[in-house]
Order: structure tokens, then C-alpha cells, then sequence
């Protein structure tokens, strides 16, 4: 076996529904906890990147779940 398909074998191993659970739970915390405290801060800037990471965990999470079950 190559070393890619080593290191894929062990995500697939790693990357079960709970991982799923908490990268999409870490994006909800960004969007709906940080979001609202950066913007009452007037943090616009950071605001903006929590955002952005909330959804790239969200999409994220999810992407990989879909790919680690369809491979």
C-alpha cells in the first residue's frame, strides 16, 4: 500500500459520525455563540472570519463525512 492510501484507510478509521457531531457542533458554537459576541464587541473583522469558519466547519464536516462513506 502507498502512503496515501495508509493515511486514507486511518481517516476513514478517525472520521465517524461523532466527528461529524462535533466539527458541525463547533460550527453552530462560532455561528450562534461567537458571532453575536464579536458583533456587540464591534469586532467587525473577527466577526467576519468566525463567520466564515462556522461555515467551513459546517460545510466542511460534512463534505468529509459524505466522501469518507462514498470512498
Amino acid at each position: 500500500m502507498s502512503g496515501l492510501q495508509e493515511f486514507f484507510m486511518k481517516f476513514k478509521e478517525i472520521y465517524d459520525g461523532y466527528m461529524l457531531v462535533l466539527m458541525v457542533f463547533i460550527g453552530l458554537f462560532l455561528l450562534l455563540r461567537d458571532v453575536p459576541l464579536l458583533r456587540k464587541k464591534k469586532l467587525k473583522r473577527d466577526m467576519k472570519i468566525a463567520k466564515a469558519l462556522g461555515y467551513v466547519y459546517i460545510i466542511g464536516g460534512i463534505a468529509l463525512f459524505v466522501m469518507v462513506r462514498i470512498f
